[in-house]
Order: structure tokens, then C-alpha cells, then sequence
């Protein structure tokens, strides 16, 4: 076989005997045809029958062949491996060994595609550094700029060299890669995915040992000019850097590690629903932008007043309830799993499994009105499905027990009351007027008071 430009090409000259005793990956593919049953050997593995090895169809057969195949030599091997298919005896042992052929070879092509469209970055390029992993950034940007958040200079695309984390973003110099001081804020993250619960836990500089919190670089708060310290004259020569506190952590920090950049903070609005942005360090800064989404916070444990006193998070909680009941329906309707009516919730997919799990990004739409409007169209889309649309989600509704009114009710509704028992469903004045008591309840207790009364008389009568 000979190779030119990454193209197959079979020679003639070779003998097919070779290539019968070769045996290839077979890819399990019982539900692709009723007459395929997977039977491969334990290794995976399958014999070529011998009536498919010949000299027109080596490229679709031959392993070596296809690891050296392009695009165009893959796609002319799928449709070679479709027409052999079609030609071969139904059930045979060729139709079963050519489908899992024509799995395999579509399988690589989709790669292939893949990797023209979109190449891998080149590992070898690669550079792990305190979690970090940097990927040298070859593409010139000449209308971004950015700075090194090891020296705090700017990083000119089409100059200099630089490198860029995949998690955090986190950029340098090629020459400032060796001094990177900061763990990667996507390993903190997912080592220990919480907040921190108090407000600025500040210790003071003497707790730090008057060094920055990241590049341990000598901090003090500097003197007005002319002043002296310690009976000597403060001048540029013998003075330290000037601190700066990160309001999240409440730790002191350098201004190479601390740009003043600005955050909301995660225990502010727990607390006191308190949105306001404050400065934050370098290294807080993209740990929160990496946590924003991620639903963390359990508030019913935090802070449960803060429900009392924030009309809309109360609402906000009501509808996702609401919603939660309504997932039981869509979740054995036919209509809704078609149309994927759940996928109007994908981007907050944390609603759709519990109440009281909020992100940051929730609270902070919550604080601006974006979330309740959104939550309240999904609510609509979803309660039109069921009482309008789709005639098995209404015939699961409910008619009160405990009145006369015909009227189809459903848990989700605003006069629907459910029995904590039993998840029936009444009126809430029919449910208030009745003292809470259950008729559904009821008839269960006295039918189990039935059964125990016989069985008690049974054991009565044999003894």
C-alpha cells in the first residue's frame, strides 16, 4: 500500500490472503438492524468473511487503510460500505460484519469533520501550572487588549507571546509564566464549591504577617510625604506598597494582585439583600464569575426570613413549587417529552429539581425583576399545556370531594389546598370549612380498620 498526501492508494500487488487473517474492532451495534445481534467475540473483535476481501473493496475494509484516510477517501468508503449492505444476504454473517463496518467508518468521519471544523488545541502547547492550564495564544487580536494578571502590563497581541488559562481565563506573559503565584480559581471551585458565609472576614495586616495574601510581596499603609516613621523620613526608597482589602475574603492583597475590580458579594445578599458591587482581588474576582450560576446557596438554611421581607423571592418560590408539581405531568405525557416543553427551563436546570437552591445569577435577576418575568412565561407555556393542549395531562385533574362544583382543579392552581396524606386535591374553603379532614383518608383508614377487624376474627376462629 502506498501513501501520497495522507490518501490511500492499494497496490495491486497485494495479496488478499494478507489481508483475510486480519481481524478489526467491531463496534456493537444491536440496535441498528433487527438482523445484527452483536454477537462479537469477547474481545470485541471479528473476523472478515472471506468473501468480502477482495481488491475493490480494500479501503472499506482495511484498518490500515482508514487510519490514513482523508475526508474524501472516508466518504467514499461509507457509501461503498452502504451499497455492499444493501447487496449482501439479509442476516448473513457479511451484513452483520459490513453494519458495524458502516458504524465504525461513520463514526470516523464525524471526527475527521469535527477536527477540520473545529482542530483540537495542540497538547503538546499545553502548560499546567498550580491548576492552571495555559494554552499559548497564537492568533493575534489586535482590537483586544488585555493585561497580565501576573505584572499587571499590557498585553499586546500582535508583540508579545502570552498564555491564557481554558478555566479562569487567567492571562500572562510568556516571560511572567515561572512567577504565577495563584491557584487556579476552577480547582477552587470545584474542590470546595460554596461561598464564604460572612460579611468581609477581615483579621488585619498583622494576621498575614504584613505580606500580600497571593504574591507574599511586603504591604503597609504608606505615609503622606514628609512624614517620618520611626524617627526617619518616609521617601519612595524605604516605602512598601500600599494594601488593598478584597471585601470577599477580607484578606489584604498588593496592587498587582488587587485591581480594585468590582463584584456583588455572595454573603451581602444573603444577609442583607444587599446587591451593591465591592472591590474585590484578582484571584476573588474570577472565583465568583466561575460560581455565579452554580446553585449553591440553600437559603432556607442561610436565611429563612429572608423570604418574609423579599415579596418577590417569595413569589419566586411559589412558581418553582408550582412548576415542580407540574413536572410530575409532563414527566409520563407523551406530547410534552416530544416537544421537550421541560427544555423551557434548561438554562436553570436546578429549578426542575428542588426549591430552594438558588445561584447568584438567580438572586441577582430576582433583585432586578428578570427572573420572576421569565419564570412567570414558562409557568403560562406550561399550565396552557396542560388545561388547554394536551388531553392526558387535564384528565389527571381533580373535582372537590367536599362540594358540589364540577369544576377541574389541579394542585398548581391558587384555590387548589392538597392533602398532605394522601396529594388529593379540594377547594381551599371546602378544605378550610372541613376542618382539614380528608374524605379520600377516611375511606383508607376505615378499610384498613376492616381488614384488621377480620383478621383479628380469623385468628379468633383457628384458634
Amino acid at each position: 500500500m502506498k501513501g501520497n498526501n495522507n490518501k490511500c492508494v492499494y497496490d495491486s500487488n497485494l495479496d488478499d490472503s494478507a489481508v483475510t487473517n486480519q481481524t478489526f474492532a467491531s463496534t456493537p451495534s444491536s440496535s441498528t438492524s433487527g438482523c445484527v445481534s452483536g454477537d462479537d467475540t469477547s474481545e470485541g473483535k471479528g473476523v472478515i468473511p472471506a468473501s468480502l476481501v477482495t481488491a475493490e473493496n480494500y479501503l472499506t475494509i482495511s484498518e490500515e487503510a482508514l487510519a490514513l484516510s482523508s475526508i474524501d477517501d472516508l466518504s467514499r468508503a461509507v457509501e461503498q460500505c452502504k451499497e455492499m449492505v444493501l447487496e449482501s444476504p439479509e442476516c448473513s454473517e457479511e451484513r452483520k460484519w459490513l453494519v458495524r463496518r458502516l458504524i465504525e467508518l461513520r463514526l470516523r468521519l464525524q471526527e475527521a469533520r469535527e477536527e477540520e471544523d473545529c482542530p483540537a488545541p495542540n497538547h503538546s502547547e499545553v502548560k499546567v501550572v498550580l491548576g492552571h492550564h495555559f494554552i499559548l495564544q497564537s492568533q493575534p487580536a489586535p482590537t483586544t487588549k488585555h493585561h497580565c494578571d501576573r505584572c499587571c502590563g499590557v498585553i499586546w497581541s500582535v508583540v508579545h507571546s502570552w498564555y491564557q488559562c481554558l478555566d479562569c481565563k487567567y492571562s500572562c506573559h510568556v516571560k511572567c509564566l515561572v512567577q504565577v503565584c495563584r491557584v487556579c480559581a476552577h480547582v477552587k471551585a470545584s474542590e470546595n464549591p460554596t461561598y464564604i458565609g460572612d460579611i468581609c472576614p477581615e483579621l488585619g495586616l498583622s494576621a498575614q504577617a504584613y505580606r500580600c495574601a497571593e504574591c507574599k510581596a511586603h504591604i503597609t499603609f504608606t505615609f503622606p510625604k514628609g512624614l517620618s516613621c520611626f524617627g526617619r523620613p518616609f521617601t519612595s526608597e524605604n516605602s512598601w506598597i500600599e494594601p488593598r482589602l478584597c471585601d470577599y475574603d477580607g484578606r489584604y492583597y498588593c496592587p498587582t494582585c488587587h485591581w480594585n475590580s468590582t463584584a456583588v458579594i455572595p454573603a451581602r445578599v444573603v444577609h442583607n439583600w444587599d446587591f451593591e458591587e465591592r472591590r474585590v482581588c484578582r484571584a476573588s474576582k474570577q472565583l465568583l464569575r466561575l460560581m455565579e450560576k452554580r446553585p449553591v446557596l440553600k437559603l432556607q438554611q442561610l436565611n429563612p426570613r429572608l423570604f418574609d421581607f423579599v415579596e418577590e423571592l417569595n413569589v419566586v418560590k411559589k412558581i418553582r413549587e408550582d412548576i415542580l408539581i407540574m413536572k410530575k405531568y409532563f414527566v409520563s405525557c407523551k406530547s410534552a417529552t416530544e416537544t421537550r416543553l421541560l427544555w423551557q427551563l434548561q438554562e436553570r436546570q436546578h429549578f426542575m429539581e428542588n426549591v430552594d437552591s438558588f445561584s447568584l445569577q438567580d438572586l441577582v435577576d430576582v433583585n432586578s425583576g428578570e427572573l420572576l418575568d421569565y419564570l412567570r412565561k414558562v409557568q403560562a407555556v406550561f399550565i396552557k399545556h396542560i388545561k388547554e393542549d394536551c388531553t392526558l395531562c387535564y384528565e389527571r385533574g381533580f373535582v372537590c370531594e367536599l362540594c358540589d362544583n364540577d369544576e377541574v382543579i389541579f394542585p398548581f392552581d391558587l384555590v387548589a389546598a392538597i392533602c398532605p396524606k394522601c396529594c388529593t386535591v379540594f377547594h381551599r374553603n371546602c378544605w378550610t370549612k372541613k376542618n382539614h379532614q380528608c374524605p379520600k383518608c377516611i375511606r383508607i383508614e376505615k378499610r384498613a380498620s376492616l381488614r384488621r377487624d377480620s383478621s383479628s376474627n380469623d385468628e379468633n376462629l383457628s384458634s
